[in-house]
């Protein structure tokens, strides 16, 4: 035992209620291979070399019949006390042996590029009435008003919106000399996240064409996931730009 303990890959110890007692008290042969084990552990040999399989008694150390060593106490313990599960902690200690686990770590991901400077988040906001005489109809609103007329995506589908999906927003014209409000509803392709904003670019021609709105295509917009009134994944934007332009501007 002394020579075959470093030798070994795995040593199996084959534990009862009988053979923790003797190992504790140190007693008989059981107890001069606990010496032995335990020497070898503390000369730092790895305690995963040691596979305690269990076949009767108990496994926490304050049970009366528990079978585990104290020295065994806290590393891998392969239980056989069930005959029905005989098989399967088989194949787990099989596993253990030859290291196959059943299931695998997956592979460490790839470190962040530190030689590409980090991109600060720029300040941006909603666009107002007040400034740009246009903004943007809460689609959450309008579907509490009208829930059978007015449908709007799931707010988990909303919510896990990224670069390049495609939306459509409901934009409110505010006309200055007061002929009142207007709406049209056009796409927006989503290019960046910026904290709890979308940012996108307008992939339709407006139909108001007005200069004071300063909104025309390829114009940079700025929403929240309550602003989104559907989704329309994979549509080339030139499509979208020739419907646009080809009818009255909503799409």
């Amino acid at each position: 035992m002394e020579e075959k303990i470093p030798e070994s890959d795995f040593v199996l110890i084959i534990c009862t209620p009988s053979y923790a007692t003797k190992s504790k008290h140190r007693q008989g042969g059981v107890g001069y291979e606990a010496q032995i084990v335990s020497a070898r552990i503390a000369a730092s040999i790895a305690r995963l070399k040691f596979v305690p399989i269990i076949r009767t008694g108990g496994l926490k150390p304050n049970e009366p019949d528990c079978a585990i060593p104290p020295h065994f106490q806290g590393i891998l313990t392969i239980d056989m006390r069930q005959d029905a599960q005989y098989a399967a902690m088989f194949e787990n200690l099989l596993r253990h042996i030859y290291g196959q686990p059943a299931v695998t770590r997956p592979p460490l991901g790839n470190p962040p590029d530190f030689d590409t400077p980090v991109k600060q988040s720029q300040t941006v906001r909603l666009a107002s009435f007040a400034i740009e005489h246009w903004e943007l109809e809460s689609g959450m609103v309008m579907n509490e008003q009208y829930p059978k007329r007015f449908r709007i995506p799931d707010e988990a589908v909303r919510r896990a919106l990224k670069p390049g999906n495609i939306v459509k927003l409901m934009f409110n014209y505010s006309y200055p000399d007061g002929d009142g409000i207007d709406s049209e509803r056009m796409w927006v392709e989503i290019t960046e996240l910026n904290g709890p904003y979308f940012v996108g670019r307008l992939r339709n021609d407006p139909a108001a064409l007005d200069k004071r709105y300063d909104l025309k295509f390829d114009s940079q917009v700025v929403f929240l996931p309550e602003h989104v009134i559907d989704v329309y994944e994979d549509t080339p934007w030139g499509a979208i730009r020739r419907e646009s332009s080809a009818g009255k501007g909503n799409v």
